[in-house]
């Protein structure tokens, strides 16, 4: 079945759904045909599963891993942790927040709500995290420890009661992760330190341990992966030690991280629950295939063996990716851009059934990429139970991960992002109110600080679906978490179902005003549903549209479709405040020749695409097109009148590291700080900055500029209303952008 040009803009959410994103391609003339979709032989989990039309394709996947039979009954099962028991097995991973105030030495608001907020939304377990630098820097060598936690480990139980009694209130325990150091492969720390340097790490750590169960922590977990001081004594690449502390045997290679084990049991109690937190297998990333020295999974079981023997009650397992270490958490960023899977960031791709020992479950598109090795590490271990990093969502697949710990392969899910987008997750999920969590679209935005201030980011972090996130207590949004009601309810009348105008519909109805949703299409969504055709379903922007679509039904937004909206239906409506969001404006420069055709965004599918293709622009949806194109095997270039630095803008930095190198592995040549000039029968003419003309030939130009606001409504409308515009119409950008502009408008009204 094709996807017209009609049928594809104005109903292309509905029709992914239908279709999968690899029937979408069927109406793009000129793409290399697709074998039909086979399903694995002998996997119960892929029963009715929609596999990757490209059966032999590297790392084929499995759409099937989204099913949902409302079944979570394993999810919400007790769990004995030493002298704990969880209620449930959802917890909250210790990862970072950017919550901590940069001054002051009490906890601040934002850090103690954020946390608090977990517990409250239904988790078990909340760990916060130990990577600020202004609560612990560890130098061992020189034997300081300094930072608001260390200056005096005495008042550990002052400085950080607030926040375990906020956890605590809500039935829930509080666990922190101990860290004490990351290095690079530099290996100097590991191999000079002195016999009287390891001791007085080790009871730093026993006593640091001691403090934090004093102040209402319950569990300890030590952070011994990625580039950790306690990784790294455990890895005979980088521990080049010859004594007792050496890494030739499995004894002493534990030993430290055993004997600090033994410490804190003897000094907290032996029933006192520590957790491990380490890499369960590795891969060389930067160079795939040359892995002699990494970590087997069979050298990490021993370890943990050892570890449990010591005394540890349960482990954290993540995949190592020594050169991205931000895939040491969120694996799934392998996964991102289309038909990907396995990027490096290094312009290679890994292939999961023969790198990282082949354990990993590489047909999830990065969910449960660790449940293999969660198994293999159940059937040796004695009694302690297991977890692990990597995309562990059970909003997004809910079979997939109640099946997973109904059968043993995994004790409970250790997440941060699906709760940062929404707290109540497991109260929703238990309560049967799946369709009302907010989904976790993987943008990794939540993770991107830093950049040139062009980026998605400007330096700091947020969350792409919860725009409160990160933003609480600041100047944006002085309230904090709590939304307040409405000083005086009004009629609002919202102009466009993109996620701006969802967004202040949702937002603006819950404070207590009479809302309603206008949309000139036949379905909601606006340009994300043209998105997910380009990006596929690994960013789950269906799931967007179909939660803030809910949302809507949820809170009472009156919802019109297939209305375009003027000033006279403005007038008829008589509303008190106008909120335009009808999306920003596309602009065209060149014209077509007899020999090569220009198409948009809004036409590339259902139009005939030669097989060289030139797109004009470098923005988000430029490369997201770039790399549908690539997977039609199409060559392409693009022509960036922009500097290097900002292809890709709207994106997070960490999307763009995985994405970028494999574009350019594929041949994708961009053409930046180039001046576009017109086309001609053999391509078009550019100007380099060095002041040369050159012409790139192709049968195909796509112009993909950056778009433009489009307010002629708001114009229109003058200062007859109260007018406010948002989202690409006002300041095009992106998602999170989008999304933000329609909280904080919402609230302001």
């Amino acid at each position: 079945m094709d996807i017209t040009r009609r049928n594809f803009i104005g109903a292309a959410a509905a029709t992914a759904a239908a279709l999968g994103s690899a029937a979408a391609l069927g109406g793009l003339t000129g793409c290399t045909p697709q074998p039909e979709a086979s399903k694995p032989a002998g996997d119960a989990k892929a029963e009715g599963a929609d596999v990757s039309a490209n059966a032999t394709a590297l790392n084929p996947q499995d759409e099937g891993y989204t099913a949902n039979t409302t079944d979570f009954s394993a999810l919400f099962e007790p769990l004995p942790m030493g002298a704990i028991t969880l209620k449930n097995r959802i917890v909250k991973s210790p990862a970072g927040s950017d919550t901590w105030a940069p001054e002051g030495d009490t906890l601040n608001d934002n850090f103690l709500d954020y946390y608090e907020n977990f517990a409250k939304g239904g988790a078990s377990l909340v760990f916060v995290e130990s990577s600020i630098s202004k609560l612990m820097a560890v130098k061992p060598l020189e034997q300081a420890a300094t930072g608001w936690l260390l200056d005096d480990m005495s008042k550990i139980p002052q400085l950080m009661a607030p926040v375990t009694e906020r956890i605590h209130k809500h039935d829930a325990y509080a666990g922190f992760q101990i860290g004490v150091g990351m290095l690079t492969e530099d290996t100097t720390v590991i191999n000079d330190m002195t016999p009287e340097n390891i001791a007085w790490l080790k009871d730093l750590i026993i006593e640091m341990s001691v403090q934090l169960k004093a102040a209402g922590f319950d569990v300890v977990e030590l952070h011994c992966a990625a580039t950790q001081i306690l990784k790294y004594m455990t890895v005979a690449r980088t521990n080049k030690r010859t004594d007792e502390y050496g890494a030739d045997t499995v004894e002493n290679r534990t030993r430290f991280i055993c004997e600090t084990i033994q410490g804190i049991k003897e000094a907290c109690g032996q029933d006192y629950p520590v957790q491990i937190l380490m890499d369960a297998v590795e891969e060389n990333d930067a160079s795939l295939g040359n892995s002699d020295g990494f970590l087997s999974l069979e050298e990490s079981i021993a370890d943990a063996l050892a570890f449990e023997a010591a005394g540890a009650d349960t482990f954290y397992l993540r995949l190592s990716v020594p050169g991205r270490h931000i895939a040491q958490f969120a694996p799934d960023l392998m996964f991102t851009g289309y038909q990907c899977e396995g990027a490096t960031g290094f312009g290679t791709r890994a292939d999961f059934s023969q790198h990282f020992g082949g354990i990993a479950t590489g047909q999830y598109s990065g969910c449960g990429l660790l449940l293999g090795a969660t198994a293999a590490f159940k059937k040796s271990l004695k009694k302690a139970s297991v977890s692990c990093a990597g995309y562990m969502d059970p909003r997004t697949a809910p079979d997939l991960m109640n099946n997973a710990v109904a059968q043993g392969e995994i004790d409970y899910l250790m997440i941060t992002r699906p709760l940062t987008v929404d707290p109540e997750l497991p109260n929703k999920l238990q309560e049967g109110r799946h369709d009302e969590i907010a989904p976790c679209c993987r943008c990794m935005h939540c993770h991107a600080k830093g950049g040139p201030a062009e980026y998605a980011s400007d330096g700091k972090e947020y969350c792409r679906v919860n725009a409160v996130t990160q933003r609480a207590y600041t100047e944006e949004m002085p309230e904090g978490y709590a939304l307040l009601p409405a000083e005086q309810p009004k009629k609002v009348m919202v102009v466009g179902g993109g996620p701006a105008g969802m967004e202040a519909a949702r937002v603006a109805a819950q404070r207590g005003h009479e809302v309603s949703l206008y949309e000139k299409k036949s379905s909601l969504g606006g340009l994300v549903s043209t998105a997910r055709a380009f990006k596929g379903d690994h960013e789950r922007l269906g799931d967007l549209v179909q939660y803030l679509s809910r949302q809507q039904e949820v809170n009472g937004v009156e919802v019109v479709l297939d209305t375009e909206v003027t000033a006279d239906v403005v007038s008829q409506a008589t509303p008190d405040v106008v909120v335009v969001a009808v999306g920003g404006a596309r602009e065209t420069h060149l014209e077509a020749t007899g020999s090569v055709n220009v198409v948009s965004v809004d036409t590339l599918v259902g139009s005939d695409i030669g097989e060289s293709v030139v797109i004009c622009g470098a923005g988000a949806q430029a490369i997201d097109c770039a790399l549908f194109l690539l997977a039609q095997g199409k060559k392409v270039q693009m022509v960036h009148e922009g500097a290097k630095e900002i292809i890709d803008k709207e994106q997070s930095m960490w999307v763009r590291a995985f994405v970028i190198p494999h574009l350019y592995s594929q041949g994708v040549k961009i053409w930046n700080n180039a001046k576009i000039g017109s086309l001609t029968d053999e391509g078009l003419s550019i100007t380099l900055s060095t002041g040369e003309e050159k012409t790139l030939g192709c049968q195909t130009v796509l112009e993909c500029y950056d778009m433009v606001p489009n307010t002629q409504l708001a114009d229109e409308l003058g200062s007859a209303y109260e007018v406010h515009t948002i989202g690409d119409c006002d300041t095009p950008f992106d998602i999170a952008q989008a999304i933000k502009m329609g909280n904080l408008t919402a609230r302001a009204i």
